[in-house]
């Protein structure tokens, strides 16, 4: 929510629509993940949680790990890779 915000203040309030296109969109933007990232610092600093939440564990779903999950998430590792080699220019590199 806070980020529309400080993104519609950025577009349409008038002191601050002039500076946003003077930059860039992109350095817009980079600008308003910094400003998040201070507000969200500050606003932790100020009302922190009462309490660190701990979630628990009701044994609803089987957690136990797939024995092949590395291998195959090696093999499709290995076929974007080839995917991304074909449809790759590579007469950009001579």
């Amino acid at each position: 929510m806070a980020s529309f915000v400080v993104i519609a203040i950025g577009y349409f309030v008038e002191p601050f629509k002039s500076q946003v296109t003077a930059m860039h969109e992109f350095h817009f933007l980079g600008a308003v993940f910094v400003t998040l990232l201070l507000i969200m610092l500050a606003v932790g600093k100020v009302a922190p949680r009462p309490e660190a939440f701990v979630q628990q564990d009701v044994k609803a779903v089987d957690m136990t790990p797939w024995k092949h999950a590395r291998i195959t998430g090696g093999i499709l590792c290995i076929i974007v890779l080839i995917i991304y080699a074909v449809f790759a220019d590579f007469s950009v590199l001579k």
